[in-house]
Formats: structure tokens, C-alpha cells, sequence
């Protein structure tokens, strides 16, 4: 009886021409209110709008690679105390960069030195003890990356061997160097660095000396990050 009560008002309105409300037919699909004509299709439910997607975050800094590199170094000029500008100064040697997830990545230097004036010549090495650096990304595509990397370093030390007798050296120094790097692939250029030495150990007649020295270096960092 409660089935035969809701198909006759059902069968008089679609007789009489009239239309079927949704709550008549009981689609819930369909809002409350919309009618549909007798023998038409229902309307097809509006779609759902597509979830949004966040936006990719720039990488900024950090998430470094370790780096291994030749390096070959040339004294361009130097003035002030402890320095000679008579001296041809060069390096060749190894920078070691450690892997790093932050915004600051160490470096460590290893080179043989060499340096000659006329009546004087002296091999040796040096290392970077405590040197870092912080590089920026000016260009980072999927196969090619440029930097800009200001090194800070805080100690370096020399040890340089000639006829009768050896000398220490102390230095800290700042440079800004531009690396391109492609398909793990590097290149660096040190267009602009400043060495300041501070310190002279001489062991043929024992001296310390202190003073401050200005050195202009210019270097070459070739090698592959791993």
C-alpha cells in the first residue's frame, strides 16, 4: 500500500502532461528541486574539481656532493711584509670538498709548492687546513649547474724547504670563485682572491717574525663530483 501510494501521484503527473520532481523519482544524484521532463535523461552531476598540487620548492643551497679536484695555483702579486714580488710562486695540487646538506661546505687543500727569485729557490708544500665555503646557485638545470662560491680560509700553512734549512709560513686568506659544473663535471676559476701572511718561522738562523703580508693569487680547479 505504501509503494501504490507513491506510484499513482508518480503516473497522474506524468499523464497530465505536468513534469517529475527528484524527490518524486528519489535520485538523490539530483539537487532537491530539479525537475525532469517525462522520457528525458537525468542531468549528469557537475564534476569534481582536480586537487590541487603544491608548488615545486627552489632548492636553495646545501645538498652538496663530495668533490674531488686538481688545483693549480699562481702568485699574480704581493706587497707588505713577510712577501718578496721578485718571487714567481706556483701550486699544483689536489682540493678535497667534503659532502654537505647544509648552506656551508669544507674544503681541504693539498699542493706541492714551488718558488724561485734570481739567487733563490725553494719546494715545499701547503695545506688548507680550515677553509669553507658557501655556494650560490646562479643556474641550476637538470644537466648543468653555475656557482658562486665565496671561500673563507682560516688557516694554512706552509712548509718550504731550501739549501741548509726549511721555513713555516702561516696564512688565512678570502676568494670568491665562479664553478660550472656539467654532467658531474667541474670547472672552477678563482678570478679574485686575497692571502694575508702573518707569520715566519726560519730555521737556519731561528727567527719568528710577524707581520702582514698582501698575496693576489689566481687558481684553477678542474676535476668530477661523486
Amino acid at each position: 500500500m505504501r509503494r501504490l501510494r507513491t506510484v499513482l501521484p508518480l503516473l497522474a503527473s506524468i499523464c497530465s502532461g505536468g513534469f517529475v520532481s527528484a524527490q518524486d523519482i528519489g535520485d538523490p544524484k539530483l539537487a532537491p528541486g530539479t525537475e525532469v521532463a517525462p522520457g528525458s535523461t537525468p542531468p549528469a552531476p557537475a564534476p569534481q574539481p582536480a586537487p590541487a598540487t603544491a608548488a615545486p620548492t627552489p632548492r636553495i643551497g646545501g645538498d652538496s656532493p663530495f668533490r674531488l679536484g686538481l688545483t693549480y695555483s699562481h702568485v699574480i702579486e704581493e706587497d707588505g711584509d713577510l712577501v718578496n714580488n721578485s718571487r714567481a710562486t706556483n701550486a699544483f695540487g689536489l682540493d678535497l670538498v667534503s659532502p654537505s646538506s647544509s648552506y656551508v661546505r669544507d674544503h681541504l687543500g693539498l699542493a706541492y709548492q714551488w718558488e724561485s727569485s734570481e739567487g733563490y729557490s725553494a719546494r715545499g708544500f701547503r695545506i688548507d687546513l680550515i677553509s669553507f665555503g658557501y655556494p650560490i646557485h646562479l643556474d641550476d638545470s637538470p644537466k648543468f649547474r653555475l656557482d658562486l662560491e665565496p671561500i673563507l680560509t682560516l688557516v694554512r700553512g706552509e712548509i718550504m724547504f731550501v739549501t741548509g734549512g726549511k721555513f713555516l709560513r702561516m696564512e688565512s686568506g678570502f676568494g670568491l670563485e665562479l664553478a660550472a659544473t656539467w654532467n658531474h663535471w667541474f670547472v672552477d676559476v678563482q678570478p679574485f682572491a686575497i692571502d694575508f701572511r702573518y707569520w715566519i718561522y726560519s730555521s737556519n738562523a731561528p727567527t719568528s717574525r710577524t707581520g702582514l703580508g698582501r698575496i693576489f693569487p689566481f687558481r684553477l680547479v678542474i676535476g668530477h663530483e661523486f
